[in-house]
């Protein structure tokens, strides 16, 4: 199994490095998103930069790469055997791959997009749960990083408990051991968390950007 583990590592990776704020930035305006906005690859800073189909775009690529990943490593790379542990190191490392794209000289987005689709291939209920704070957040604050954050700290929490107490929620074939998968998930949470570090400084200035305002100085 040391063989297959390596296999959904190296799968998972080498997709989540297809950053798509990059690619889509580079392909159709000519342009790196990473030299605009907050300098950061991902669907906020694209659709603030390029517009919201942009926006769109990279968000649809980001969030399909880990559950392709995590498809591949439970269907094709486990063999039969520990699905849902293959599944859940191919999400990872999709989302590190995001986050430091080998591709990309190692500088990417902030995983949030390719977490919630993280969650939806392995713990469906816990992506929905995710998504309710998620937007109500969204809805009250305005922004978009603070509503990230509370959403990623549903995601280990959501997992153990629906792992834990509503198995019966999971398809057969997507049942965890509780305590390895919300392993996994805070690992990933924790990721998301400190790649909005910046973002939190902001927060607790009350000088984070909202929606629909700009900030003064950016392209």
């Amino acid at each position: 199994m040391a063989l297959r583990y390596f296999l959904c590592v190296l799968t998972g990776y080498l997709l989540g490095s297809l950053n798509f704020g990059i690619i889509v930035s580079r392909l159709l305006y000519k342009k790196d998103v990473r030299n605009y906005g907050s300098k950061n690859a991902g669907m906020t800073n694209t659709a603030r930069t390029f517009g919201k189909n942009a926006g769109a775009l990279v968000f649809t690529g980001d969030f399909i790469k880990p559950i392709a990943a995590c498809l591949v490593a439970m269907f094709l790379l486990s063999g039969g055997k520990n699905i849902t542990v293959c599944g859940y190191i191919a999400g990872l490392a999709t989302v590190i791959g995001h986050v430091f794209p080998v591709f990309f000289g190692f500088k990417g987005g902030k995983g949030v997009a390719t977490m919630f689709g993280m969650a939806l291939a392995l713990c469906p209920c816990a992506a929905v749960i995710m998504a309710v704070p998620f937007f109500l957040c969204l809805l009250i604050s305005k922004t978009v990083s603070l509503s990230s954050i509370i959403a990623s700290l549903f995601f280990p929490v959501s997992t153990f408990l629906i792992y834990s107490y509503f198995e019966f929620l999971c398809p057969g074939a997507l049942v965890a051991k509780p305590l390895f998968a919300s392993a996994v998930a805070l690992a990933v949470s924790l990721l998301v968390i400190f790649m909005h570090r910046t973002n939190i400084q902001r927060i607790l200035k009350g000088e984070e950007r909202k929606i629909g305002k700009n900030a003064k100085g950016e392209k």
